[in-house]
């Protein structure tokens, strides 16, 4: 159970996510045979890597899962204010800021991408070969520094489209700002209408009927806060037990394999009839592991920790950054260091240094960009955009009594 006051838990979830992102991306870079489960492609002894792919453990590096948390914790974040308020001022609020409000940290990440790109300081190809991943890490940003194709991903590809050539993990942005705007829009027209509940339920069966499995997750996101709202109450003993049940359960939906290949997984012997369902599985996951946490206090202060609310702090900074500095530093270091030490030693060594200059970097950029962007989108939407209040009418009544005055007139 869980009052009405902050929601700060909800930064280590996104922390801790970010950071699962992370560690997808560097096992797809360097043990690239967890997720293709390709025997060629192994560094391991006894195959490690294709034992981990296949177990339930690889939900700790289930990239689409952790990118389905993402989506519900925006609807969720993103209509809470909303249903504290009742206020439809907020709705127009949030919409107005919410572009900028994500594109100057993207446009940043851009930037750097591109010089780091003019410069020749990406290392990702000759790495890819050594590692056995050019299928996905060798194409990761290889191709000539061509002026036209930044200007056009800083300018409107990347926040419209959901261009990631130069970013990897830019793909979402475009995703996450029509989410977002669907969140708004849904809020926006349901102001002070009755079965909003069905209303809700309406929009998740357009959504699988046109399998729209992302959209879908802002749309749980925003129930989350019904579940929020009435859990005080919730039964405490039937939430003592059923919360971390509903996390475990989450999890293993989490770890369904992202590219549908069951074989050697405990999904390998589940019933036919639920493989039409399987691209629903982290969608309902995500949904399920947030409403465990949303329902008990306990699972709430744990994921509150300092460690983890930091994470929060810079998640958005580490997601944006983590494949330049993979692509980059990390890739030069283990092309400088695998003949010596070792593939395996080398990666381990790589691995250190690219999460020391991830987290620095990333908290560099959110304490000078990411957070000044936010108050930016805010100030712009106050300067230009927020609606003066209305004179009242006593007010405007003491004006027609009013006596001329120059400056008026004028």
């Amino acid at each position: 159970m869980q009052g009405h006051g902050s929601l700060t838990y909800l930064d280590g979830i996104r922390g801790i996510a970010a950071f699962c992102v992370f560690l997808h991306h560097f096992g797809l870079a360097f043990y690239t045979a967890y997720y293709s489960l390709d025997p060629h492609a192994v560094h391991l002894p006894n195959a490690l890597e294709i034992r981990y792919g296949q177990s339930l453990l690889s939900v700790l590096t289930n990239g689409n899962f952790c990118v389905c948390i993402f989506f519900v914790l925006s609807g969720f974040v993103l209509s809470q204010k909303y249903f504290n308020t009742q206020e439809p001022k907020e709705l127009v609020s949030g919409a107005q800021r919410r572009f900028l409000r994500l594109y100057i940290p993207v446009a940043f990440t851009l930037i750097v991408s591109f010089v780091l790109l003019v410069a020749h300081l990406y290392y990702n190809k000759p790495a890819s070969v050594i590692a056995h991943s050019e299928w996905w890490f060798g194409p990761y940003v290889s191709f000539p520094g061509c002026f036209g194709q930044f200007r056009d991903c800083l300018l409107y590809k990347t926040m419209l489209f959901g261009d990631n050539t130069f970013d990897t993990s830019m793909w979402t942005i475009a995703v996450e700002l029509y989410g977002s705007l669907m969140v708004f829009a849904y809020l926006a027209l349901t102001h002070g209408t009755r079965n909003r509940v069905a209303a809700l339920i309406i929009m998740l069966l357009y959504c699988y009927l046109t399998n729209s499995t992302f959209m879908a997750d802002f749309l749980l996101g925003i129930s989350l806060n019904y579940t929020r709202k009435n859990s005080h109450k919730q039964n405490k003993y039937v939430v003592m037990f059923g919360a971390p049940m509903l996390f475990l359960f989450s999890l293993f939906l989490g770890a369904y394999p992202t590219t549908d290949n069951r074989a050697g997984s405990v999904f390998e012997h589940m019933g036919h009839s639920l493989y039409d369902y399987t691209g629903w599985f982290h969608i309902i996951g995500g949904y399920l592991l947030i409403l465990s946490f949303t329902l008990s206090i306990r699972m709430q202060k744990l994921i509150s920790m300092r460690m983890f609310r930091f994470l929060g702090y810079i998640s958005f900074s580490l997601y944006l950054l983590h494949p330049l500095v993979m692509g980059s530093i990390g890739s030069y270091a283990f092309l400088k260091m695998y003949k010596g030490l070792g593939y395996n030693h080398a990666v381990v060594v790589v691995f250190g240094i690219c999460t020391i200059v991830l987290i620095a970097a990333s908290w560099l950029m959110a304490r000078y960009i990411d957070n000044p962007g936010t108050k930016f989108a805010r100030y712009v939407y106050d300067r230009f955009f927020k609606a003066k209040p209305a004179l009242s009418a006593a007010g405007a009544g003491a004006l027609d009594d009013a006596p001329p005055n120059d400056k008026l007139a004028a």
